[in-house]
């Protein structure tokens, strides 16, 4: 039988993926601003002066949001008190946000669903985050149809 408690612990998760997702949604939203701003900026831009402002107007913001997300779950699992120390508790977030997972750190019942929620978490955000790249680099070349224009 399912408790109160574990109710409690798998809102708390769903909550914490919701504002994770939403917070990355925003730092999505400014990276693909930054892009179509660049792009206005310097339209003959081409090589180097094309490639690294676009990849680290894009890297920056979302290794930023993938931090901020660390530190969210840290601060979801410090509040049920499985953690003596502020150190673990954000070395055990970035490791299961990351799907590292070193398994220094096991959660109990019922609060060992916060586990996979937030490598579910982590696993969303790293596609998203290949897909924005993804994109940027596509768009990139289509724009220099031969790549010896793109090299200039």
């Amino acid at each position: 039988m399912i408790d109160y408690h574990t109710h409690y612990v798998f809102a708390a998760g769903i909550l914490a993926i919701s504002a994770c997702l939403s917070l990355h949604s925003f730092f999505i939203f400014m990276v693909l601003q930054s892009q179509f701003m660049l792009r206005r900026r310097f339209p003959r831009a081409t090589g180097v002066g094309l490639v690294m402002p676009s990849i680290l107007m894009a890297a920056v913001p979302l290794v930023v949001s993938c931090f901020l997300q660390i530190g969210m779950w840290a601060v979801v699992l410090w509040q049920f008190g499985q953690f003596e120390r502020i150190q673990d508790v954000v070395y055990f977030s970035g490791t299961t946000f990351t799907t590292l997972g070193t398994g220094k750190h096991v959660l109990v019942s019922p609060y060992c669903v916060l586990e996979p929620m937030e490598a579910t978490n982590g696993i969303l955000v790293a596609g998203l985050n290949t897909a924005i790249l993804f994109a940027i680099m596509s768009s990139i070349a289509r724009r220099h149809a031969g790549y010896e224009d793109l090299l200039k």
